[in-house]
C-alpha cells in the first residue's frame, strides 16, 4: 500500500510540479528598525508579472502609525491593492497607481496595536510583491522582528475526536441535550438552480468540546461546504453550511441532515432546500458533477507520542458532494521511520456520520522518529481513496508535517465559501511541524470549476519543532473569471522543486465563485 499511496500523491501534485519551473530563488526580503521608524522591504513574488528590477518598501512610524508604501521600477500606469495579512485579521491598506515611470506611493495610518503578519501587493489578481513575516507595535516603544516563517500562531493545537458512541436525532433544526446546544437556522430555504443556500450553525457545550460537522442528502450536481468543519466549542462553535447548486441540479424538495459530533456523541438536525427552475439561462454554465469518488481525511489524537503509548487514529469520509459516506471499508497501515510496516488494520467501517476510528499500542522500545499512517477507503459504486498523515515518537531527526486546515476568508478575515467577481479571496493554510526544524516551502494552487490551474504561489518558511504557522495567500477575482466550484490545494515540501524537493503533506478546500 505504501508505494501505491505515494504514487497517487505524486500524480495529484503533477500540476504543481509542472508549474513550479518558474522558480529561480528564495525570497529573503530584509527588515530594518531605527528609532521610531520600521522599514520592511518588498520583493517580487515568484508569480509576479512585474519587471525584473521592480522592488518596493514599507515604512511605518511606530508612534504616529503613519505608513508609507513605495514601489520603484514597477509596471507603468498600473493599479495595485495593498494588504497587511495576519492570522488575527487582515487590513486593506488601499489602492494606488504607478505613473509612466513605474513609481508609486501610498500613505495611510494604522491604528494603535500590535501587528504580526506580512505585507502583500496585488495587481491583476496576482500577488506581485510580498514582505517577510513582520512584527511591530503602534503607539508604544517599537519592538520588531522578521523571519522567513509565516505568521506564527499559538502553539495550541486543535485536535478533533471523531469517536461515535451515542446518537441523538431530531427532525427539528435545534437540538438541546444536557449541556450541549446544537442549532441550525433557518430551517428551510428556497433557491433557484444555480444559486446557493446558507445555513448558520451554532453549538454551545459547557466545559469545551471537540466538534466535527458533516452533511447527508446533498442534491445531485451540488456540493455541501462548511466554512469550518471541525474545531473546539469553548464554549461556543460557529460555522456556516453552504449548499452550492448548479443549473444541472434537479428541481425538487430536499431534506439535508446536518450531523454534529460533539466529543464523539452524534447530534442530527434537518434542514430543507426547495430547488426551483432557474429564471435565466447562461451559456457555458459550469456543471457540478454527481459524486462517484471518495475523499478521506485522517488524523491522530496527538502529534507526538512516547514509546509504549496508545495511538488513536480517526478520520471521516465524504463524497464529491460533501456528503458523509457511511458503511465504507477502511484499511489503516502504519509505517515506522525506516519505512517498515509496523501495523496493518483491516475491515474497519465508517458509521452514519462517515467516521471511522481505531487504535494501537506502540512497543516500549519503539524507534524514535516520524511514523506515517496510510489509509485506503473503498465502497461499491465509488472510486477508491487514499490519504496519509504523520506523527512523531520521541524526538524525530526528520520533519513531521501536517496541514491542519485550509480555509477561505474575505478581505476582512471573515470565513466565507462564496465569493463574487471583484472580491479578494484569502486562502489560509495552517501547518503543524512535530518533527525536526527545517526550512519548508508552503504551496497553494487554485483550480477553477473546470479543473484548470488558474493561480499558484508559494512561501518559504522556517518551520520550527512544535510550531504551528498560519499563512494567507490572497488574490482578486477579476472580471472574466468563470463561475462555479473552485478547489484550493495546499502542499508542503522540504525544498523548491527545482532543487529536488519532496512533498510531505497536502490538503484541499473548496469555495464557490458566483457571477
Amino acid at each position: 500500500m505504501h508505494s501505491n499511496v505515494r504514487s497517487l500523491v505524486a500524480i495529484m501534485l503533477s500540476l504543481v510540479v509542472a508549474m513550479s519551473i518558474v522558480q529561480t530563488a528564495s525570497i529573503m526580503p530584509s527588515f530594518v528598525s531605527a528609532d521610531d521608524t520600521v522599514t520592511v522591504q518588498l520583493s517580487r513574488s515568484p508569480a509576479s508579472t512585474e519587471p525584473a528590477m521592480a522592488a518596493g518598501s514599507v515604512e511605518i512610524n511606530s508612534q504616529s502609525g503613519k505608513l508609507t508604501i513605495e514601489l520603484h521600477q514597477a509596471s507603468p500606469i498600473a493599479t495595485y491593492l495593498a494588504l497587511f495579512v495576519s492570522s488575527a485579521g487582515n487590513v486593506q491598506l488601499g489602492n494606488f497607481a504607478t505613473g509612466n515611470d513605474g513609481e508609486a506611493s501610498l500613505q495611510t495610518t494604522l491604528s494603535a496595536g500590535t501587528y504580526i503578519g506580512s505585507f502583500e501587493i496585488l495587481r491583476i489578481g496576482l500577488l506581485q510583491f510580498v514582505s517577510s513575516s513582520t512584527a511591530f507595535t503602534i503607539g508604544v516603544t517599537t519592538t520588531a522582528s522578521a523571519t522567513l516563517s509565516a505568521n506564527p500562531t499559538s502553539s495550541t493545537v486543535i485536535t478533533t475526536s471523531k469517536q461515535t458512541s451515542t446518537r441523538t436525532s431530531t427532525s427539528e433544526s435545534t437540538v438541546a441535550t444536557g449541556q450541549v446546544q446544537f442549532q441550525v437556522e433557518p430551517p428551510s430555504r428556497t433557491i433557484n438552480a444555480g444559486a446557493y443556500a446558507k445555513f448558520n450553525i451554532n453549538i454551545f457545550a459547557n466545559g469545551g468540546a471537540n466538534i466535527l460537522l458533516a452533511a447527508k442528502g446533498t442534491p445531485a450536481h451540488s456540493v455541501a461546504i462548511f466554512t469550518q468543519d471541525s474545531g473546539v466549542a469553548n464554549p461556543e462553535f460557529h460555522s456556516d453550511l453552504i449548499i452550492v447548486t448548479s443549473e444541472s441540479t434537479p428541481i425538487g424538495n430536499y431534506n439535508i441532515v446536518v450531523i454534529s459530533l460533539v466529543n464523539g456523541q452524534e447530534y442530527d438536525a434537518q434542514v430543507n432546500i426547495q430547488v426551483q427552475a432557474s429564471s435565466t439561462t447562461t451559456s457555458g454554465q459550469t456543471t457540478i458533477s454527481s459524486s462517484v469518488a471518495l475523499d478521506v481525511i485522517v488524523t491522530t489524537d496527538q502529534h507526538r507520542y512516547q514509546p509504549g503509548a496508545t495511538v488513536n487514529v480517526q478520520g471521516y469520509m465524504i463524497d464529491e458532494r460533501g456528503s458523509a459516506v457511511s458503511d465504507a471499508s477502511v484499511s489503516v497501515q502504519v509505517d515506522g521511520p525506516t519505512g517498515a510496516e509496523i501495523v496493518f488494520i483491516n475491515n474497519l467501517k465508517t458509521d452514519a456520520a462517515g467516521v471511522f476510528r481505531t487504535d494501537f499500542g506502540l512497543s516500549s522500545n519503539a524507534t524514535a522518529g516520524t511514523y506515517t499512517s496510510f489509509v485506503l477507503a473503498s465502497k461499491s459504486g465509488y472510486a477508491g481513496a487514499t490519504t496519509h498523515t504523520s506523527f512523531v515518537v520521541g524526538i524525530s531527526p526528520t520533519p513531521s508535517v501536517v496541514i491542519r486546515e485550509v480555509y477561505t476568508t474575505n478581505i476582512s478575515g471573515n470565513r466565507s465559501a462564496v465569493f463574487s467577481v471583484g472580491q479578494t479571496v484569502l486562502v489560509w493554510v495552517v501547518v503543524d511541524n512535530s518533527g525536526a526544524t527545517f526550512q519548508g516551502v508552503i504551496w497553494l494552487q487554485v483550480r477553477d470549476a473546470n479543473g484548470t490551474p488558474v493561480w499558484i504561489q508559494f512561501q518559504i518558511s522556517q518551520l520550527e519543532t512544535g510550531q504551528t504557522v498560519s499563512i494567507a495567500f490572497g488574490f482578486q477575482l477579476t472580471a472574466g473569471v468563470s463561475s462555479g466550484l473552485y478547489t484550493a490545494s495546499a502542499l508542503v515540501s522540504d525544498k523548491l522543486i527545482s532543487q529536488g524537493g519532496s512533498f510531505f503533506a497536502s490538503a484541499n478546500s473548496q469555495f464557490a465563485v458566483t457571477s
